[in-house]
């Protein structure tokens, strides 16, 4: 589990340098507060191992690990809203993969699986929110726990 927390606060800190981003967070139980607005929060899905092998008797996993990353933005107006999620989401995704899709040189590459469609979250008036997953090939080497 050491690679994939290290990812992870990668992740994170990534997604609290975007432009203009008020509040994240990650794994949260509720949606964030009007004041925090724009905000971005993710969660951890299915960790999965897809192959494995051993060096010296410890395993070493390739997993896949997916994410949801959901993105939340408050406008004036209803009109503006949407367009408004779709340029703070063109930020989001500019830090996300900048320097490439390894997430700074760890041992591992992110893809962009789908995404949600816009809907309307119960957190003013005039928010917009969006979703898309993200899957996480990497590898765990467990031997890295006893060094």
């Amino acid at each position: 589990m050491l690679e994939r927390e290290l990812i992870l606060r990668e992740l994170w800190k990534r997604m609290s340098q975007v432009t203009g981003v008020q509040y994240t967070a990650r794994n949260p139980k509720a949606h964030p507060s009007i004041e925090d607005l724009p905000a971005i929060q993710f969660f951890e899905l299915n960790d999965k191992v897809t192959g494995s092998s051993s060096r010296g008797g410890y395993p070493i996993y390739k997993r896949e690990l997916s994410l949801a990353i959901e993105i939340v933005v408050n406008s004036a107006n209803e009109a503006a809203s949407s367009k408004e999620l779709g340029e703070f989401a063109q930020e989001t995704k500019k830090k996300l993969y900048e320097g490439g899709t390894t997430l700074g040189g760890r041992n591992c590459q992110i893809a962009e699986t789908d995404a949600t469609r816009v809907m309307r979250p119960p957190v003013g008036e005039n928010s917009a929110m969006i979703g898309f997953g993200l899957e996480i090939v990497y590898i765990e080497d467990t031997n890295l726990l006893f060094t």
